[in-house]
């Protein structure tokens, strides 16, 4: 069973990257195109599409990373690597939660003027790939507990 929640687990993981570096080097590319405006209205279409596969892949990686780390023998290698792969999971939805949720429904409500939308895209992006930084480091982890993991 451990296997299986592992495997799972390090593919919701990678999923979750592909879809964070879909959203970096696709979407994010695209949003900085347009006008700061046209961008906020595009983005209120935008943005509920991309909640969907966010949740699906982040959602087991985090659920996953969290039971192995719990039913990993105490004291051992593979439980810290569990708990690290955790720990960068639970870092990115408290990212996601404090800052780019916040920010995103201030993009739908077309809060910002133009200058100011500009900026906070700005600073979006690059919060954005500190997120990216952070899951992937979390996949290493957990590969690091697969390979460390018995039965």
């Amino acid at each position: 069973m451990k296997k299986i929640i592992s495997i799972i687990t390090i593919l919701a993981i990678g999923a979750f990257i592909g879809n964070m570096l879909n959203i970096g080097l696709s979407h994010a590319k695209y949003w900085q195109s347009l006008a700061p405006i046209d961008f906020m209205k595009f983005f209120a279409i935008d943005f509920p599409l991309l909640l969907v596969p966010t949740a699906v892949t982040l959602l087991p990686a985090w659920l996953g990373s969290l039971w192995l780390f719990l039913k990993s023998e105490k004291k051992s290698e593979t439980k810290k690597y569990w708990l690290f792969a955790f720990i960068g999971l639970t870092l990115t939805i408290l990212q996601t939660s404090i800052y780019h949720l916040p920010m995103n429904l201030d993009f739908i409500a077309l809060k910002y003027d133009a200058a100011t939308a500009s900026s906070k895209l700005q600073d979006w992006v690059i919060s954005h790939w500190i997120r990216i930084i952070i899951a992937i480091i979390s996949g290493v982890y957990a590969l690091l507990g697969f390979q460390n993991q018995t039965n």
